[in-house]
């Protein structure tokens, strides 16, 4: 792996406001200093992929000029950082695929950890 950076692959697993912006942070940090990086939205975590959600944390940290959840999926496509929906967690939350952003992938767990390879990888 000379010469290559090793990947990041993080796993969420619940809808937590704290939680998701602490991930989407070490994932856009990842990305920014060129890690590779995938995240996994696993069961209710996905409702962080509702375009319209409106997270009560997010106005305290408008308020310390932090951006929200919203902003910083956003920003972590941008960015390249890969980022799959678990379809158990789609189905779960009543969410359907063809409203996602674009490019967000759908998958299970195991297409995701195949894809993780030698990735550091990390539970939230």
């Amino acid at each position: 792996m000379s010469g290559m950076r090793r990947g990041l692959s993080l796993v969420l697993g619940e809808a937590n406001h704290a939680r998701l912006h602490a991930a989407l942070t070490l994932a856009c940090a990842a990305a920014a200093l060129g890690r590779p990086v995938r995240l996994f939205l696993h069961g209710e975590a996905v409702a962080a992929l509702q375009p319209s959600r409106q997270w009560a944390g997010d106005a305290a940290y408008a308020a310390s000029a932090m951006p929200s959840v919203a902003e910083l999926l956003e920003g972590a496509l941008e960015m390249g950082v890969t980022v799959m929906a678990c379809q158990s967690g789609l189905h779960l939350c009543g969410i359907a695929a063809t409203s996602l952003p674009e490019g967000v992938e759908t998958g299970g767990m195991v297409a995701f950890l195949a894809g993780a390879g030698e990735d550091e990888t990390a539970l939230g």
